[in-house]
């Protein structure tokens, strides 16, 4: 079963690219993902238990039901037509206010390097002995002792969304490279490989995309990226004092262990409360208002496979809430969603261009968790951050006729 799911895979990729030859359009990259997660299994016969289970059926249904949902989505809405190959626009008519932007690199400069200071100094303070473990946890780990941050953590998402901005509508040299720092600074605050991750991707999009680098370019960049990781992964262990670490176990834990994970671990409609993971932010919202239902924790348990993971693959919360039938029906709102975004942003609106360049790690990492509805609060306010510049500049133009 699972060949065939490769197979299928690996067919709606060509098709994919056949259509759009954009490998950043969600009918390549979706399917991409898996095809390229799955060949690694063929390629590298980790050492991991074989999948026998329900991975590969789940991971059919959610293929075709996101596809199955993004294809007539893209099609149907108007502009131009998907077998257009007709190039991206990057100049929109909605302009976002100069006013808030520059608000919003301000405060992305003070807070970011601040609040990093604050938890390494806070760290050093109740002798840490290893400030990148320290920092790690304490990304995730609400019981740990750390200082509280209030509303100054909530800043930390400013600088994704002005690093994408600069990106977008400045060719100054120097706010590019201002905007990256605070964005390196920002992921050494979680010290996660995926901060660096979810900075990277739109940078490599829109050069990409203005044909600034090709796709031989963002080759280099991956092996790059997967050459920091292991290095940023080794010095983590070393400070630590972890057992050995290569680049093998980096490969299977990190991008293949999830997979086997969900195959072995995860029952299908075991929710003890109505949809606990897809509909957490709801259950977190009605918890601060009194509820007597906890939130579940974003944080899932480590399980072995052998090597041990805690992550199960996007497919985890619907497969765990409602079976089979919820990852076909997610499956096809996550098509719809991203078909949307995509096609607006290739009709020339920035705004779109914008969102979707932003959730775009997130279709990538798929193959790891799912992010959208698991972070919905952090993802509604870069939703915020993005539409505020653009809404706030159609006021001010309002007002001053």
């Amino acid at each position: 079963m699972l060949f065939i799911a490769f197979l299928i895979v690996a067919v709606f990729t060509f098709i994919g690219w056949y259509i759009t030859r954009d490998v950043f359009s969600p009918f390549v990259l979706q399917p991409g993902v898996w095809f390229g997660i799955l060949l690694l299994f063929y390629l590298s016969d980790p050492e991991l238990y074989p999948i026998i289970h329900d991975f590969p059926i789940s991971l059919i249904v959610w293929t075709i039901s996101f596809l199955g949902v993004a294809y007539p989505t893209y099609y149907y809405l108007p502009e131009h037509s998907l077998f257009s190959h007709r190039p991206p626009l990057l100049a929109s008519v909605l302009t976002p206010s100069r006013l808030v932007l520059k608000l919003y690199l301000f405060i992305a400069i003070i807070s970011v390097p601040l609040i990093l200071y604050t938890l390494m100094r806070y760290g050093m303070e109740r002798g840490e002995s290893n400030l990148m473990t320290y920092l790690r946890i304490a990304s995730y780990d609400d019981t740990l002792d750390k200082p509280d941050l209030g509303l100054a953590y909530y800043t930390i998402g400013v600088a994704l969304i002005v690093f994408i901005f600069i990106f977008v509508y400045s060719s100054k040299k120097w706010l590019k490279i201002l905007a990256v720092v605070i964005n390196v600074l920002a992921a050494l605050i979680s010290m996660s490989k995926t901060g660096f991750f979810v900075f990277l991707v739109p940078m490599v999009y829109i050069l990409y995309l203005r044909g600034k680098i090709k796709l031989r370019t963002i080759g280099i960049i991956l092996l790059i990226f997967i050459g920091f990781s292991i290095w940023f992964q080794y010095a983590r262990s070393m400070a630590s004092q972890q057992d050995s670490f290569s680049a093998t176990s980096m490969l299977t834990i990190y991008i293949m262990s999830p997979c086997v994970a969900f195959d072995y671990y995860v029952e299908p409609t075991s929710a003890t409360q109505f949809g606990e993971y897809v509909f957490r932010f709801y259950y977190a919202i009605m918890h601060s208002l009194g509820s007597d239902i906890e939130p579940v924790s974003n944080v899932l348990k480590f399980v072995g496979v052998p090597e041990e993971t805690n992550t199960y693959t996007i497919l985890y919360p619907f497969y765990h809430d409602f079976g089979l039938p919820g990852v076909g029906l997610f499956g096809g709102l996550y098509g719809a969603f991203y078909a949307f975004l995509y096609k607006r942003a290739q009709s020339g609106q920035n705004v779109y261009f914008i969102l979707y360049a932003c959730f775009l790690n997130y279709l990538i990492l798929q193959f790891v968790q799912e992010n959208i509805l698991s972070n919905f609060s952090l993802n509604l306010q870069y939703v915020i951050l993005i539409l505020f510049p653009y809404i706030f500049q159609q006021l001010s133009s309002r007002l001053s006729r």
